[in-house]
């Protein structure tokens, strides 16, 4: 059943199904009488009924928790007992290039954390498949677990018949979480509650609010955090969050793993929502980014490479739930996501380890921030389709396919429905253009762009095909012969870019034809926020 939260007018009371805190407009519709005020006492029973049975769940997984943090804190006082350790917790380090590395920590490293709560009971599938073993010693879980079974609450955390093996998972991983933040010390309440506090809120909601990050691959940055937008931003990623991302399954996606740790600095939005019904269904929302996250990637990378020209990508979509927690891990932030190969390939080939890679200044940066920002504002798709172009132009292995698509973006920016001479129409129109920006020649830019076009139309049609068999000899690969056109295809979109996003008004291609080709005077421009005093009838 769908869940969500609403405060009340006076108090921080959530709403739950049917469950409705009180306000003031329920108080004026019961003073009319009647019907209106048994349907509000109603929803008050209802409210009551809900709150009694979320006090009843807190209670039982705090007791929960304190039953296994005293069993593994009995073992931990008794002399010479054996923990293994956390082997799989990463370490980080740094390469020349200056890109962190992380590699697991291993079962036989000294100062390695300890696998306290997995002394007692093991997690993971071997945690599973003990599912049944010594319960006498943890009756509270039993009364948690037999509470979750048959209450409407449980169905965020069932998974299959039962809700078992979560919960139990759950507070596993919440007493492990507690020793390894706080200490192995005495049990301190108020941080017992940081960390059940999320998990419990999870529990009674059906949306909550997160925060997407993208780790921008191999790319340096001479500034530690710029704001792009009210709700986006680039930053330098902190050491908890670099280590978290580095135990993400890189399992089918192609992606290197040094070259996915390899990114000091990460792309942040901000303010995004996901509803949801059960625990497991947001992990599986969270863990297949939608379409809508990753056009929000286009975007910014698209911005990057149009201001800068960096050889960028990236290698991972992290999401980052606020204020509810369905999983945890010793002391690191969690985190969802997917991986990603959308960064050159000779990344691959030991990129990550050299100097030499694309570093973005702090006056680049600012450009980055005005054409992100400028996307952001224009509804035409068209400026969509073409940052998607530019970035799979700059990302290619073929620079055949990398040419072609410049060459479709360009051509979605100053074509029309019309095809017909449509070299001289790119030609023409951008060289138009030219004259706005004011740093090339008209004559220079139309001149480039034809140039371009020929070597478009030279791979599409085959027109540098030999008329007879060519001899049986090994060719120069096609990325080397073209690199440079390469290049050049992928700098006059980011050049028309940076125009069309400037002076947006020729986002439509005929007004640069009637105003900027043929003269015709530009209608005056009437300040759109400005009142009208004397309206049209």
């Amino acid at each position: 059943m769908p869940r969500t939260v609403k405060p009340g007018p006076a108090t921080d009371n959530p709403r739950v199904s049917g469950y409705y805190v009180l306000g003031s407009g329920d108080d004026e519709m019961a003073s009319e009488g009647g019907t209106e005020t048994s349907d509000a006492d109603d929803r008050e029973a209802e409210f009551e009924t809900f709150r009694k049975t979320i006090e009843q769940f807190k209670d039982l997984i705090v007791a929960a928790f304190d039953e296994l943090h005293e069993l593994v804190s009995k073992k931990i006082a008794t002399p010479h007992q054996y923990f293994s350790n956390h082997h799989d917790y990463p370490q980080q380090s740094t390469t020349s290039s200056g890109f962190p590395i992380f590699n697991e920590t291993g079962f036989y490293a000294k100062e390695a954390r300890k696998d306290y709560v997995g002394s007692i009971r093991p997690m993971g599938l071997l945690g599973m498949l003990m599912i049944g073993r010594d319960k006498e010693l943890s009756p509270e879980l039993g009364k948690l677990v037999a509470f979750l079974d048959a209450d409407e609450l449980g169905e965020h955390f069932r998974t299959s018949e039962t809700s078992e093996w979560e919960i139990e998972k759950l507070i596993d991983q919440a007493v492990e979480s507690y020793f390894q933040r706080f200490g192995t010390g005495p049990l301190d309440p108020l941080k017992r509650r940081k960390v059940l506090a999320p998990i419990v809120r999870s529990a009674f909601v059906n949306s909550f609010e997160l925060r997407i990050v993208i780790p921008i691959a191999l790319t340096h940055f001479n500034v530690d955090r710029f704001r792009l937008s009210d709700t986006a931003y680039v930053t330098r990623i902190p050491k908890g969050v670099q280590l978290s991302r580095a135990r993400m399954d890189l399992r089918g996606s192609g992606a290197g793993k040094n070259v996915v740790g390899a990114a000091t600095h990460a792309f942040v939005s901000k303010n995004w929502n996901l509803e949801f019904e059960t625990n497991d269904e947001a992990r599986r929302s969270m863990n297949n980014p939608s379409k809508n996250v990753l056009d929000e990637a286009d975007i910014f990378f698209g911005a990057l490479r149009a201001a800068t020209g960096a050889r960028t990508g990236y290698a991972q979509v992290l999401m980052i739930p606020k204020g509810v927690a369905f999983e945890m891990y010793c002391d690191l932030p969690q985190f969802f996501g997917a991986t990603y190969r959308r960064y050159p390939s000779d990344f691959d080939d030991y990129a990550w380890a050299y100097t030499g890679q694309s570093r973005v200044t702090a006056e680049q940066i600012k450009d980055v921030q005005r054409l992100y920002s400028l996307t952001l504002s224009r509804p035409e798709e068209r400026v969509r389709i073409a940052l998607k172009r530019l970035n799979a132009c700059m990302s290619r292995d073929d620079a055949v396919d990398a040419i072609l698509d410049a060459m479709i973006g360009l051509e979605v920016l100053l074509g029309d429905s019309e095809n017909q001479a449509l070299s001289y129409k790119l030609r023409m129109r951008a060289g138009a253009l030219a004259t706005l920006k004011g740093n090339r020649t008209a004559a220079e830019v139309s001149a480039e762009m034809g140039r371009i076009y020929g070597i478009r139309s030279e791979i599409v049609h085959g027109l540098s095909s030999q008329g007879k068999k060519a001899k049986k000899k090994v060719a120069v690969p096609e990325e080397e012969r073209y690199a440079a056109d390469r290049d050049a295809a992928a700098a006059m979109l980011r050049y028309i870019l940076n125009i069309l996003l400037e002076h947006h008004r020729y986002l439509e291609p005929q007004r640069i034809d009637r105003e900027l080709l043929l003269g015709e005077a530009r209608p005056a421009e009437r300040d759109t926020d400005e009142l009208d005093l004397f309206p049209t009838p």
